[in-house]
């Protein structure tokens, strides 16, 4: 975050406006995307089949310590903030952020809707 955030937080809405912005500029390919994901499921199922239970708890806890974490920052928060900072605040990518974003709001523990990125007339 910079200096004029501090205290400000995070909104998920700037998250999602950051990629449906992506979409509109055409540096993010929907089919990629979805390809991406496809390939993260059949590596995250490749993994589930040599994880021990011990391994697996230990990455569910530190999953929810990331998941209350984010729900911190999202309680504390008026405004949005940029993904990628708030990725780096919690030592996570973005893509890691964004599954726990879509996990949370699944779970209706936020809410997430969507905004063209660029404000109408501008």
């Amino acid at each position: 975050m910079t200096d004029q955030d501090q205290g400000a937080g995070f909104n998920p809405m700037g998250m999602m406006k950051k990629m449906m912005g992506q979409m509109q500029e055409g540096s993010m390919n929907p089919m990629q995307m979805c390809r991406m994901m496809s390939e993260s499921v059949a590596r995250t199922a490749e993994v589930a089949t040599w994880a021990t239970p011990e391994l697996r708890a230990l990455f569910d806890d530190w999953s929810s310590q990331l998941q209350e974490e984010l729900l911190a920052k999202v309680a504390e928060s008026e405004e949005a903030a940029e993904l990628e900072q708030l990725a780096e605040e919690l030592g996570i990518g973005s893509d890691s952020l964004a599954f726990l974003l879509v996990g949370l709001a699944r779970n209706g523990k936020i809410k997430l809707s969507v905004s063209a990125a660029v404000p109408r007339g501008e």
